[in-house]
């Protein structure tokens, strides 16, 4: 009797993990570039030369040989991950030869993100909320070898800025439901384990133009594109974007 109930016990998990996989499935696609991109013309540096050279990439358009759009961020409405707890050190932006490492970031809500300075001079971190240009943050690192840890509770996104070298940028998009990243160096994304169901998906480029406006660059704004995606238990749904 005792090896009956065993038996069937094993059996009721056996079924409840067969009920529960397959439940999910996953969005992959791609982000590229239609026609030739245009060549993004280096700010001219005319100070502190010695560590951040006479040109500075503004890193805005990166696209790879075969048209694969880099840094796109890609995320899904509506669909709530399991929150993943993690040291502020898997979420890490570098300020090195007057450049922020890496350009674009994709942090979980509630999670955090520690800010390097690696260069020997006066950097900061002025965070913005991208969505009205007002300040979120501002972290003074003065230090070479200075790490700050920043806790960002709002989700959205973020463009950083160095004031006192202002051609230095990046972004930190705070994902509100957990399923977002960034595209690779040939514009390619994968979100996996998303709930089955119907989804709006956006995906979100920084854009391209800049202008000069008194020594300090001013850039365009950002490009934002949806469809909506059925997300199916146990395949892949594949969406793509084409910028231009």
């Amino acid at each position: 009797m005792k090896a009956h109930k065993i038996i069937t016990s094993i059996f009721a998990v056996l079924l409840g993990f067969g009920l529960a996989y397959g439940q999910t499935g996953t969005v992959q696609g791609t982000v590229t570039f239609a026609g030739s991109a245009p060549t993004m013309k280096p700010y001219k540096v005319t100070y502190n030369n010695n560590v951040c050279g006479n040109e500075a990439s503004l890193d805005r358009l990166i696209v790879s040989k075969g048209g694969g759009v880099e840094y796109a961020v890609v995320y899904i409405e509506g669909a709530k991950a399991k929150p993943e707890k993690v040291s502020p050190s898997k979420y890490d932006i570098d300020q090195k030869d007057c450049a922020y490492h890496p350009h674009v970031l994709v942090v979980n809500h509630g999670e955090a993100f520690t800010v390097t300075n690696s260069d020997p001079l006066f950097h900061n971190v002025h965070g913005y909320f991208a969505s009205n240009n007002e300040t979120a943050f501002n972290i003074a690192e003065p230090v070479k070898g200075m790490k700050v840890v920043q806790h960002v509770r709002k989700p959205g996104m973020y463009m950083m800025r160095c004031d006192v070298h202002p051609w230095m940028n990046c972004y930190v998009y705070v994902s509100g439901d957990g399923f977002a990243t960034a595209t690779d160096k040939e514009g390619a994304f994968k979100l996996a384990d998303v709930p089955a169901g119907k989804y709006k998906i956006v995906m979100w480029h920084e854009g391209w133009g800049t202008k000069d406006i008194s020594g300090k660059p001013e850039f365009s704004k950002p490009i934002e594109e949806t469809q909506e995606v059925t997300v199916t238990a146990g395949k892949t749904a594949t969406v793509d974007f084409t910028l231009k």
